[in-house]
């Protein structure tokens, strides 16, 4: 008897798994993550020339927005689904009366470093019932990362300023020496575990972690639509 209720169980929930992704087979999601630019904020203390620096400034300040991630994903079956996803994030870093070389003034400098990040993905689910959705899946892309300046002045200082800055060595390869300078790079990100659980028939809330880029942890909602 109780190994009849078992075998009943779990084909009950195989159907559900089965019915959901065959009777929403599209899934639009809009996340908010957390990557290595997040960690990119705060104020900046002061920096004085001295004879083993270039740059001066009197105070600063680095933020960056929020990583927005926006995914749609389409079910080949209840196991398996396929889609693409773009994510976008800036970091500023703002320097107050930037002297260069002593003699040189920059007034106000601001940097900004840009990034695009444009994939594709494939979900495996597992664990599905009609309201609960967990899976894990690798995303394959590209990302495009921009550089901008508040002034031309900037060109080819770019990297003394930021190192005063206290940008370390990744970050300083990241934005080069020239205002305008961008480069395109393979981005692999690892999603080790994602889960959806829906409040409506429609509507849920969703969270992922993962490894690689564009981001390591996100948080955010989706909308399922039927068959189109």
């Amino acid at each position: 008897m109780k190994k009849s209720f078992l075998v009943a169980s779990l084909v009950a929930c195989s159907l559900g798994a089965s019915a959901q992704n065959e009777d929403y087979k599209h899934v639009v999601s809009v996340q908010s993550g957390v990557s290595l630019f997040s960690f990119f904020r705060g104020n900046i203390t002061g920096s004085t020339q001295s004879s083993d620096t270039t740059v001066a400034f009197s105070s600063g300040r680095a933020s960056t927005t929020p990583q927005i991630n926006l995914a749609y994903d389409y079910g080949i079956n209840h196991w398996f689904s396929v889609g693409g996803a773009v994510s976008f994030n800036k970091s500023l870093l703002q320097l107050n009366d930037v002297v260069y070389k002593k003699n040189e003034n920059l007034g106000d400098v601001t940097l900004g470093v840009s990034r695009l990040t444009i994939g594709a993905r494939a979900l495996f689910h597992y664990g599905n019932a009609n309201r609960l959705d967990m899976y894990s899946g690798v995303r394959l892309g590209i990302g495009i990362w921009g550089v901008s300046g508040s002034s031309s002045a900037v060109d080819g200082k770019m990297d003394e300023i930021f190192k005063e800055a206290g940008g370390g060595g990744l970050w300083r390869g990241i934005i080069g020496n020239k205002v305008g300078a961008g480069f395109a790079m393979p981005q692999v990100q690892v999603i080790v575990f994602g889960l959806r659980g829906y409040v409506t028939e429609r509507i849920g809330l969703n969270g992922e972690l993962g490894f690689g880029s564009p981001y390591f942890a996100s948080v955010g909602i989706n909308y399922r639509i039927g068959g189109l």
